[in-house]
């Protein structure tokens, strides 16, 4: 019991101790301060480049050029800094030894060369600040903008479908395996949106509708234990999904999406006609800049006839972002989401004979979901050393009941607030210490009316001990208390280390330890769906977990890289659905014991050159992740866990022409559930693409599943047919 309070007590008092020593900072001496102009612009046509962010290393001070690439960062400590450009699509650049003296002015321009593939694009998953993704002391995989774009997603999974080490079953993601098929209730993998928890609260799912691929700017996939910083359930990784700011310039997007469902493989499984089967999606957004304020403004539409019975749906998307910087360096933001779904359920096929078919009895299985995402924050930027970031949030869903019978659910709510501060109190050290509280809530006939809150603070020191060699240390304390229930905690410390040997190589090496507690439906959860009664287990545990691993980065070339990792995650009490088939009945339960581990290699490489005065770059990015995983207590492998993942996306750009081909692999599903003995097969899918981008107008053509490929990642449910689809996207 001593522990148990002396632990948050302790780190509180560091929390305060850091937020005090900053504060008291200001009034130290002041320091006379200068002023940092400069220009952002392409080094090869000269034009600016609206939106490129500028960092001063080593101070938490930056900008972001303007409609005329331009910027302009003001109260600057006189001193000798490094200055680093970046945009999505350039390689960065970094200025050494730039002089700001007291109320001087200081300019600084700055020439972005073109770079087909982002090798070591700006993120903040690793550490809650912004650092590069060869400097971390973790394995990072980043989706840029342009990823998405040339993928023409209709939606997030289909934008994150391609990158190393992850795995889609159904809407459920997986990390290296971390989390399996669970019905549809937890996952062990963290979803943010900006930074901020965005799951729902009852089921701990996160919403893939929530906004369109056109609001993306980049997603960041930290792989491995992040709850550190990002608190429960980040046991299994963190997905970090960063949104747009709004433009300098007034910009108005647009994108047309649709495609044409083919035929099934065999004569026997069509259902209906294939010429009736589509898809159609419409996103229109606009933003701009009025001197202090911005704001961005996006609606969506998706429909879809689906390629099976149940499969059509109608969902509708509007966002807004909301920008205010004061005159004394204050930002403020804020951002809200709606989202409305009509769909229908598939939970299992008719029979193999009819894969595309349901039971006739449970054709009228479908359902409402509305949800509604905000979120306020406020960054205050004492001084370029010291900054306090506070965020309120709230996630609230309503969802209908699938089985026709009105009023099952209310909505479900969940409630959040942090605290952060980042200090640089001396020369190579980042603190960042918080706090974070959640409080979660939900009610349905299916499993009552419950409540739970989540608290933890948080430390963390990055130390930079050589300009080569960087040393991560951190801890966290996590208490979950249900409401008239019981009560979970848990320490965890992290440890990253990266060493730059030598100019082309950077090792690393990190361990830390994760925590989720049960969500509200798999505690508390009884219900009938098809012939499986789900009974409720309120006694479930949290699972907690420890992730070790080393990696190396190589660069071979200018334009060519390696990344290499080695990885052991370690779970105690993980939660999994169990079935008994004799009685009919689900329920979640811990396992004792599990490991999952592994190696995974990725390589990216491009060639930018010309031929016979045309643009003419080959690219090439490729993975594989290997994973042996099993039940620590049984020795045998997890269910729904494929042991091979692969990936390759091969691109050629010719002038104005960009053709892309990916494929994915997954190797055969060892163990499922619900019929163990019946036939599966690895996963191979192709899908090809081509674009042609006319002045601000680009226009798409692509084949997804080009084979015609059958796959059912989980038992009775097929993955769609081939597929076409045709694309177009602009900007005003």
């Amino acid at each position: 019991m001593k522990r148990k309070i002396l632990i948050p007590a302790f780190l509180c008092f560091l929390f305060g101790l850091v937020f005090f020593a900053g504060t008291f900072s200001l009034f130290a001496a002041p320091k006379p301060n200068g002023t940092i102009v400069g220009k952002i612009s392409d080094a090869e046509t000269g034009e600016p480049l609206i939106g490129a962010n500028i960092q001063i290393l080593a101070t938490l001070r930056g900008a972001s050029a303007d409609q005329k690439g331009n910027f302009l960062i003001e109260r600057v400590p006189a001193g000798v800094f490094t200055l680093r450009a970046s945009m999505l699509g350039y390689r960065p650049v970094s200025i050494t030894n730039v002089v700001v003296r007291a109320d001087r002015y200081t300019s600084v321009t700055f020439k972005l060369k073109q770079s087909p593939i982002e090798f070591d694009p700006i993120v903040v998953s690793a550490g809650k600040t912004k650092q590069r993704l060869d400097q971390a002391p973790v394995s990072l995989s980043v989706v840029t903008e342009t990823d998405i774009k040339r993928r023409n997603p209709t939606n997030i999974i289909e934008a994150l479908e391609t990158t190393p080490g992850i795995h889609f079953i159904g809407n459920q993601i997986n990390i290296r395996g971390s989390t399996g098929y669970t019905f549809g209730a937890g996952n062990k993998v963290l979803l943010l949106l900006d930074g901020v928890p965005v799951y729902a609260s009852d089921t701990g799912q996160f919403n893939w509708d929530m906004l369109p691929p056109l609001d993306i700017e980049q997603i960041e996939i930290l792989k491995g234990a992040g709850s550190t910083l990002w608190g429960a359930s980040a046991l299994g990784g963190v997905v970090n999904i960063l949104t747009k700011d709004p433009s300098p310039k007034g910009k108005l997007l647009y994108s047309f999406s649709g495609g044409k469902y083919g035929a099934p493989a065999f004569n026997e499984w069509r259902w209906t006609d294939p010429n009736r089967l589509y898809y159609n999606r419409e996103d229109i957004s606009y933003s701009k800049k009025f001197s202090q304020f911005g704001f961005r403004l996006s609606a969506g539409r998706f429909e879809s006839t689906g390629y099976r019975q149940l499969g059509d749906f109608k969902k509708y998307n509007l966002t807004t972002k909301l920008n205010y910087r004061f005159k004394n360096g204050i930002k403020w933001t804020g951002y809200g989401a709606f989202n409305k779904n009509y769909q229908g359920f598939f939970v299992q096929w008719k029979s193999q004979n009819d894969p595309y078919e349901v039971d006739p009895a449970n054709l009228d299985n479908y359902a409402n979901t509305n949800e509604i995402a905000l979120y306020s924050k406020l960054v205050i930027p004492f001084s370029a050393k010291f900054a306090v970031n506070a965020r309120v949030s709230l996630v609230r869903t309503l969802m209908g009941n699938q089985f026709g019978e009105g009023a099952d659910f209310n909505p479900a709510i969940g409630q959040g607030f942090e605290l952060q501060a980042d200090w640089l109190p001396a020369a190579g050290h980042t603190v960042t210490a918080g706090f974070q509280f959640q409080h979660d809530a939900g009610s349905t006939r299916f499993f009552g009316a419950h409540k739970g809150f989540f608290l933890g603070p948080y430390l963390q020191d990055e130390w930079k001990a050589r300009e080569n060699l960087r040393l991560t240390f951190g801890l966290r304390y996590d208490r979950y208390q249900l409401l008239g229930g019981l009560a979970e905690d848990l320490f965890s410390p992290r440890f990253g280390m990266n060493w730059q040997p030598w100019a082309t190589t950077h090792l690393r090496a990190s361990v830390g330890s994760g925590f989720r507690a049960a969500t509200i439906v798999e505690r508390f959860l009884e219900l009938t769906i098809m012939n499986f009664r789900i009974v409720a287990n309120p006694g479930l545990q949290a699972e907690k977990s420890w992730a070790y691993e080393v990696g190396i980065r190589q660069y071979l070339s200018e334009n060519w890289n390696l990344d290499i990792a080695l990885f052991d995650n370690e779970y105690w009490k993980m939660i999994e659905a169990h079935l008994d088939l004799i009685r009919g009945q689900v329920q979640f339960r811990n396992l004792d014991r599990t490991r999952l581990r592994g190696i995974e290699a990725t390589t990216n490489f491009s060639y930018p050159g010309s031929l016979w005065g045309v643009d003419f770059t080959p690219g090439l990015q490729a993975s594989i992740t290997a994973m042996d995983h099993e039940d620590m207590k049984y020795h045998e492998p997890l269910v729904y866990r494929p042991k091979i993942l692969a990936t390759i996306k091969s691109m050629l750009k010719v002038g104005a022409f960009h053709f892309q081909a990916d494929y994915r692999f997954a190797g055969r599903v060892e163990a499922v559930k619900i019929y163990p003995i019946n036939d599966r097969v690895p996963m191979k899918f192709v899908d090809v693409r081509v674009s042609y981008r006319l002045g601000r107008l680009t226009l798409q053509a692509g084949v997804n599943n080009l084979l015609n490929y059958n796959y059912a990642p989980m038992e009775s449910n097929l993955m769609p047919m081939r597929t076409y689809t045709v694309g177009l996207k602009g900007e005003m």
